[in-house]
């Protein structure tokens, strides 16, 4: 039995936007130019991408990944501005999502978590503002932001 089939439909969507929550809110955390948002959002997925293929990727991504490719999910959740609200609408669906994942699919849970804090980890490095061609240093705004992920997520930082 597949993973998604413990959702239904809606479920599987919220948990299959949770990877991109996660880099939206590293977008909104430290606001840049437009290149870098695209550059952050590629991160994102480029992370999808890179776990569905390890031969002991998690399951429920490599299923996100398929469902991504087949147009089952989407990877467009639209920008952020950065707003307190924005920033708190993105954590509670992000909330939702890992609520679905801990409910619904248990054993996945804690390798799904610390899965999305990479996934946070790799876009807060991917912005090309400034560093070097190997990534760059996080600023203060997102290694803030990367310690409230790590709160909500439950993983240690």
């Amino acid at each position: 039995m597949a993973v998604k089939d413990e959702f239904t439909a809606d479920e599987w969507q919220a948990v299959g936007a949770a990877p991109f929550l996660v880099g939206l809110y590293l977008v909104g955390a430290s606001p840049s130019g437009p290149m870098a948002v695209v550059t952050e959002m590629l991160a994102a997925e480029k992370a999808v991408t890179f776990e569905a293929t390890q031969p002991d990727g998690l399951p429920i991504v490599r299923e996100i990944e398929a469902d991504l490719e087949a147009q089952v999910l989407t990877r467009d959740l639209g920008l952020t501005d950065g707003a307190d609200d924005s920033q708190a609408r993105l954590l509670g669906e992000l909330a939702l999502a890992l609520a679905l994942v801990e409910s619904r699919a248990p054993a996945m849970d804690s390798a799904f978590r610390a899965w999305l804090y990479r996934v946070a980890e790799h876009v807060a490095r991917a912005a090309p503002e400034a560093g070097s061609a190997h990534g760059r240093l996080i600023n203060e705004a997102e290694a803030e932001a990367l310690s409230t992920l790590a709160g909500l997520l439950g993983v240690p930082r």
